[in-house]
């Protein structure tokens, strides 16, 4: 449903892009959560999507991906939101697709472009050394990254029912507000 509202969904956009920055900064407390705190934070997309649409969700994803760029020590955790944060915006579009290997080709296709572009971005532009003497490793991290990207889109599609079925009760209130 639409809200009318500008103050409310301004408001409802702009916890979510703090929870988002939230998830972010976990990163550079548990190094480990490099590749899955940015999925975590992708995941606040769903609620701004299903309530306000694509043109909040995006506007949600620049702020967060903006105070990530600010605020993360670890920068390949902050370009990985970048590059893949969005990916709870374009899933329903993708899910659209009617044949299950175009949809299947199709999702590759956006993980995998948007794997390379951060890993060259990071490479040749940010200059991290360190990536690239581990780019010996780059069949199996690009292995590993796929099999972690679709293992996030299963996930946004179970968080999305969540949400639609118990968490929307919670964060949204009864009367829904009109201008």
């Amino acid at each position: 449903m639409r809200y009318r509202n500008t103050a409310y969904r301004t408001s409802f956009c702009a916890l979510m892009a703090a929870l988002g920055a939230a998830f972010m900064l976990t990163g550079n407390l548990i190094p480990v959560l490099t590749y899955v705190s940015p999925m975590l934070a992708g995941m606040t997309l769903i609620p701004v999507l299903y309530e306000f649409g694509k043109k909040s969700a995006w506007m949600t994803w620049a702020v967060t991906a903006a105070l990530a760029m600010m605020l993360c020590a670890d920068r390949e955790e902050a370009f990985f939101y970048l590059f893949t944060g969005f990916y709870p915006i374009i899933k329903p579009d993708l899910d659209r697709i009617r044949s299950k290997s175009l949809r299947f080709l199709a999702k590759l296709a956006v993980f995998t472009v948007s794997i390379a572009c951060m890993v060259l971005i990071l490479l040749f532009v940010v200059g991290m050394t360190d990536i690239r003497e581990e780019l010996w490793l780059s069949l199996l991290f690009y292995a590993m990254m796929i099999g972690l990207m679709f293992l996030y889109d299963r996930t946004c599609a179970v968080m999305t029912l969540v949400y639609e079925k118990r968490l929307r009760r919670l964060l949204i209130r009864r009367g829904r507000p009109e201008e």
